[in-house]
């Protein structure tokens, strides 16, 4: 992704291009023949519009960054205009359309006294390589989130993405790492601090099924292997199960099909990772029509954890608590997913675990 220099006259001006270029190719505004060399990508951009010379996308930095100028225009759909020194982004389709993640990065940069805000930006797929590569020029750029339908068409724009991450073949979360655009997937790390809360620290102990692996049941499930003693998987389709299994490696296994009594007697965690349960989704319990009697062979001290939160307590969670056992929705892991990928972000924003603590305090408070 070359850096190019235009010459005219006096006129000096730079582009980022996003495609092939051979030989000379006309520029806009009446800007003639160009005179090209590599210039190194990490100058921070001044930016303002693109073009498309003979087929490439190039975005034109030469225009000055003034005070409330709007950020990239022609690559986003939604006017975004910055009025802070620094800023971070969520990327979908649509995120100006009720993104809950701006509300609470907002609120921990005013209260750690940051001058920068979250802003959406809404991308239609063909334009998200330019985008990306825009954002990383831009060192004003901290970070930040991604949202359907880009988890998983963003992998190939970035510089690496964490273990976890690439295997559960999606992120959600951008993060600065020197010079590199960094991928996380910060839905199975909220997951996993929360059991590690319910647990009291005691997850590397524990044996747990988990029930549902599509998109959030394999990020919680990738979070969980070699860090638990034990894992099992469910599915609705059973090979799905084994296929990720088969990735996560040793120590992780998938039920052949749905989950019997025999299967839960030795467990001290079940998940539910499926959308079954949710106020939109599919109504009912994951384990099916004998949830009571699957429940019945639960352990006494075992623990229902279900990643849903809307409703606060699904049928699950009601029939697991009506037999004595532990109970906890997905209402922290949601949170929790926010406060990791903010502070990946932003190292240092909020120290240690008092810091974490107090973020996510301020966090909670925004999404009241």
């Amino acid at each position: 992704m070359p850096r190019i220099v235009a010459s005219h006259g006096e006129q000096v001006m730079n582009f980022i291009c996003f495609g092939a270029v051979s030989g000379p190719f006309p520029l806009p505004d009446g800007v003639g023949r160009a005179a090209m060399r590599p210039q190194s990508m990490l100058d921070p951009p001044t930016g303002a519009r693109y073009f498309r010379p003979d087929g490439a996308l190039f975005y034109r930095m030469d225009s000055p960054v003034t005070p409330n100028a709007a950020l990239f225009p022609g690559l986003i759909d939604n006017p975004v205009v910055l009025e802070t020194g620094r800023y971070a982004a969520i990327l979908g389709l649509a995120p100006s359309k009720g993104a809950r993640s701006p509300l609470l990065w907002n609120a921990a940069f005013a209260a750690a006294g940051i001058d920068a805000r979250m802003v959406p930006m809404d991308v239609p797929l063909d334009r998200l390589p330019a985008l990306v590569a825009a954002l990383k020029a831009d060192a004003r750029f901290l970070g930040g989130a991604v949202t359907m339908p880009h988890k998983q068409a963003i992998l190939p724009h970035l510089d690496r993405v964490e273990p976890e991450a690439a295997a559960i073949g999606a992120v959600n979360a951008l993060y600065r790492d020197g010079d590199a655009l960094v991928g996380a997937n910060t839905d199975g790390a909220g997951a996993l601090s929360q059991l590690e809360d319910l647990t009291g620290g005691a997850l590397a102990g524990k044996r747990v099924l988990l029930v549902g692996t599509g998109g959030a049941g394999c990020a919680v499930a990738a979070y969980l292997a070699g860090r638990v003693a034990a894992l099992a998987l469910a599915n609705r389709t059973p090979r799905t199960a084994a296929d990720l299994a088969a990735r996560l490696g040793k120590g992780v296994v998938a039920l052949p099909g749905p989950v019997t009594a025999a299967d839960l007697a030795g467990i001290d965690i079940l998940v539910n990772g499926s959308s079954v349960g949710f106020a939109s989704g599919p109504a009912g319990s994951p384990l099916g029509p004998d949830t009571d009697a699957l429940l019945a062979a639960l352990p006494a001290g075992a623990l229902v954890y279900d990643i849903i939160y809307q409703p606060a307590e699904t049928d699950l969670l009601a029939r697991a608590r009506a037999r004595g056992l532990k109970t906890a929705n997905g209402l922290g892991m949601n949170l929790d997913q926010a406060v990791i990928a903010f502070d990946k972000s932003n190292p240092g924003a909020y120290p240690g675990s008092p810091g974490r603590d107090a973020l996510r305090r301020v966090m909670a408070e925004a999404g009241k």
